[in-house]
């Protein structure tokens, strides 16, 4: 019981922009369980966003993927990592791998796959995914349609 408790009390925590005690929270939720996913995967995907302690990040992420080799987010969130770190090479098939379990149904994970393929040159496949992701967003996230729509027309001003 203490354990998705402390799991959803760091979400919550998250949820109001205290990372610092989301943070605890997981911590406290991994002393129960190191290998509770959802947490790992959490935590990993906050630390991405923040761009801080990416190795401790990668960690935890790899952990997620370890025991569930078809979730298409936790994929995603190991994928955003390798990206964040560089390695868009590596995190490349992350991405692929998702978009067969699920990952074409989440905005966020086709925006971060185009962003992998746009650093890797590959253009064309980049434009196919932002589309996609603009339309799967709906209008629902304003910063994902300012973000594809920044990329799309940087790319017709090459």
């Amino acid at each position: 019981v203490t354990l998705p408790a402390y799991s959803t009390i760091g979400d919550m925590y998250h949820e109001l922009d205290n990372n610092k005690m989301a943070f605890k929270y997981y911590d406290m939720a991994l002393a129960i369980d190191h290998d509770y996913t959802p947490v790992l995967n959490n935590y990993a995907y906050y630390l991405s966003m923040l761009g801080r302690n990416l190795k401790k990040a990668y960690q935890m992420s790899e952990r997620t993927v370890r025991k569930e080799p078809d979730n298409a987010t936790y994929l995603d969130t190991f994928g955003w990592i390798l990206h964040l770190q560089g390695r868009d090479v590596e995190a490349k098939p992350q991405f692929k791998h998702a978009m067969l379990y699920g990952g074409k149904d989440s905005a966020t994970i086709l925006l971060h796959y185009a962003e992998v393929l746009y650093a890797l040159k590959d253009y064309d496949l980049a434009v196919v995914y932002w589309n996609q992701a603009k339309a799967k967003n709906n209008g629902q996230d304003k910063i994902i349609d300012k973000l594809v729509d920044q990329r799309l027309k940087s790319l017709k001003s090459k």
